[in-house]
């Protein structure tokens, strides 16, 4: 067995009591995955985020939980759509994504409770419904790429194209 020669091979094998260095291979993946920031249905889940934290912030001093819950939606809403950029892997990514539909989905749920409580008014509840809409169709068609085809076949384009 050969010993490594190189100080800093990070790529080695241990068998017995004998070690082997390979070479450091470059990564690889199958396929490419846009940066989240450049996926539409990330900046559409960024802008109801920021709308929804300055609704929360409001909503904090009259109802507390209401206002955590919707916030911690929101924020989950967009960061399943960053992490899910992160996989290297179709599945993965969709299952991240399909989340953020469920962030979405309880977005809408503690809007229309708080909207039913006369707790948000009626035209914060108007704008944040809006871009939850936005953000919904724009998830669902990413979600919808992502559901076709087999884990090696390329990505989702940036703009959803």
């Amino acid at each position: 067995m050969q010993q490594c020669i190189k100080p800093r091979c990070r790529n080695f094998l241990v068998r017995a009591a004998g070690i082997r260095c390979f070479p450091q291979a470059f990564r690889t993946y199958r396929w490419g995955v846009s940066a989240y920031e450049d996926l539409d249905a990330f900046k559409a889940c960024y802008q109801l985020t920021l709308a929804v934290h300055r609704l929360a912030e409001k909503l904090e001093e009259r109802d507390a939980t209401l206002s955590g819950h919707l916030w911690a939606a929101a924020l989950c809403a967009s960061s399943r759509i960053a992490r899910g950029s992160g996989f290297r892997n179709r599945r993965m990514f969709a299952a991240c994504v399909d989340r953020t539909l469920s962030a979405l989905s309880e977005i809408s749920y503690y809007l229309d409770m708080g909207y039913a409580m006369g707790l948000i008014a009626k035209d914060e509840h108007q704008e944040i419904e809006s871009l939850g809409g936005r953000a919904l169709f724009y998830s669902m068609k990413l979600v919808m790429s992502l559901a076709g085809g087999s884990p090696d076949e390329p990505g989702p384009s940036p703009l959803g194209r």
